[in-house]
């Protein structure tokens, strides 16, 4: 997958560039909520051998089998995870409390799991910033800017 980016300034071993959301990014508006612009955003990555200038136009690019085990890991385990929780707590609940109450401890099961589900998540992505597997990079250089 690649996605259209300006160079914005280029700074010793960083680039910070600027794209352009898809509309249908633009509509989450989830961005007004963390401050940012619903039009436009910055990355900062890492200077590859591309030798690039302010005013460049590049392709950033991030690797589709990351795309889909990211997604899989935010959209897919924690509701997995949530309905085991909430089976594994209506049987021991139905077992425990009886039938009147199995229902409630289903609930609880399936609230622990997703917590320990987005808790896992969030320890295993702050050691997946450290690798470059789910990083996005500069693909290539779309167009160059005019020296000044």
């Amino acid at each position: 997958m690649e996605k259209e980016a300006w160079v914005v300034d280029v700074n010793g071993d960083e680039v910070r560039l600027r794209y352009t959301r898809h509309s249908a990014c633009r509509k989450c508006g989830a961005c007004l909520v963390l401050g940012n612009s619903l039009s436009e955003q910055e990355i900062v990555l890492p200077k590859d051998q591309l030798d690039l200038a302010k005013g460049d136009r590049v392709a950033i690019g991030l690797k589709e089998s990351s795309i889909l085990k990211a997604s899989f890991m935010v959209y897919a385990l924690p509701l997995i995870l949530f309905l085991l929780g909430y089976l594994g707590g209506a049987h021991l609940g139905s077992g425990f409390m009886g039938e009147a109450l199995a229902e409630a401890a289903g609930l609880l099961g399936g609230v622990l799991a997703l917590a320990l589900a987005y808790g896992g998540l969030y320890l295993y992505d702050r050691r997946l910033q450290k690798t470059e597997r789910y990083q996005p990079y500069i693909a290539r250089v779309l167009e160059r800017s005019l020296p000044e």
